[in-house]
């Protein structure tokens, strides 16, 4: 087995464990018996190649502090456009052109980390961007790099490439994956992913919260489990719907409990991958989606919020809010200690400025809003502080 294909798993398992370069770079380090290996990505900018991102061998991810001191900075001669080749790909050995002062001072400041003649590896990336692979022996090893160093190198070109590309893939889904679970973090209801043997794949955190506290529904291993034989059967016949393909696109709704025990509502979603070949998505069992509520409790919308979306007063909107969630004005006004006449006065400014006559309509708009479809869980106690001052 020749080194490249030693080399190759640790290079592509870098794409998905961006640990593992020190590794692949420890390796070509000691077969071909340098002092330094680099992978830098570096972009065109005003005549200037800058560094994007770079990974180094072990040594040199210990000494970086020290080599981007005096290397690896806008000092370095070899970033101006012309010195790192942009071509497809190229190898080049750097001869240490004496008669250059900024190349001279470059050989001593890397004289002085312990590096010495240079082997580099230039790539085209993308347009504007390329990527080069960094080797230097040790500063008192004088020998030239050989044919077959350099032959390894451009083997080595097109799965740098790919490497560098499946890492960048990977990043971008990692960050969507990111910014999809902390949105729905924020959902009103918890939600599960699931497949179709109940097994669950995903859980926010209100969803992790309501299996922990239910007593209808929990967690057995990694399965979804129903206190009772009657409520998993439920369960069971509700997630083997949702997966038929005769039911594909439908909603399934169903309750789990007795209406005096904080009952759970389920609604159910076929969720089908896409991108995959023409036809196939209908025929493979899909995702699961789970979207679970407590009848028991209540879910807090932000007063702040709903001062700015209805243009009402802080009073106004205490009194909005409590209306909402079935009070009456004079229970809300015996709650507050004022007067009922003002809360009187505080309805009927809301129904002006909500351009509404009665309060099945407040409810109506409040409860379609924004604020209560997705309920902030932050700065509650900043809300409660505002809200509490008069109007």
């Amino acid at each position: 087995m020749s080194f490249l294909e030693r080399v190759l798993p640790s290079l592509y398992q870098s794409a998905e464990e961006p640990e593992s370069w020190t590794s692949a770079l420890d390796q070509i380090k000691q077969e071909m018996q340098v002092a330094s290996v680099v992978v830098q990505k570096l972009k065109l900018c005003h005549n200037r190649l800058s560094q994007e991102w770079v990974v180094r061998d072990s040594v040199s991810t210990e000494m970086a502090e020290s080599h981007d001191c005096l290397v690896n900075n806008d000092e370095n001669p070899r970033l101006n456009v012309g010195s790192v080749p942009m071509s497809d790909s190229a190898v080049i050995q750097d001869d240490g052109n004496c008669h250059d002062p900024e190349f001279r001072a470059l050989q001593q400041r890397l004289h002085m980390l312990g590096l010495g003649r240079p082997i580099i590896l230039g790539v085209k990336y993308s347009q504007g961007s390329s990527l080069c692979m960094l080797l230097h022996r040790y500063s008192d090893d004088a020998r030239d790099f050989s044919e077959e160093h350099v032959n390894f190198l451009h083997r080595l070109t097109p799965h740098l490439k790919q490497t560098v590309s499946l890492s960048e893939k990977l990043g971008q889904f990692q960050t969507q994956a990111d910014v999809l679970t902390q949105s729905m973090e924020q959902l009103n209801s918890a939600m599960l992913f699931l497949d179709r043997t109940g097994e669950i794949r995903w859980a926010n955190t209100r969803g992790r919260e309501v299996l922990q506290r239910s007593p209808h529904l929990s967690m057995s291993g990694s399965k979804l489990r129903c206190s009772s034989s009657k409520a998993q059967r439920q369960l069971v016949e509700l997630l083997e719907h949702v997966s038929s393909p005769s039911h594909s696109g439908e909603r399934f709704v169903t309750t789990l409990g007795s209406q005096w025990d904080n009952p759970l509502q389920i609604l159910a979603l076929p969720i089908y991958a896409t991108g995959a070949s023409s036809g196939s998505s209908q025929s493979a069992s899909p995702c699961i989606a789970l979207y679970v509520t407590e009848q028991d409790t209540a879910q807090s919308l932000s007063a702040v919020e709903i001062v700015k979306l209805f243009g009402l007063t802080p009073a106004e909107a205490r009194l909005a809010i409590a209306l909402y969630y079935g009070a009456s004005p004079n229970d809300y006004a015996v709650q507050q200690g004022i007067a009922v006449g003002t809360a009187r006065i505080q309805l009927k400014n809301i129904f002006a400025k909500l351009g509404i006559n009665r309060q099945p309509e407040l409810v109506r708009v409040i409860g379609s809003s924004i604020a209560a479809t997705i309920p902030t869980r932050l700065n509650q106690d900043f809300s409660k502080s505002i809200l509490q001052r008069s109007a």
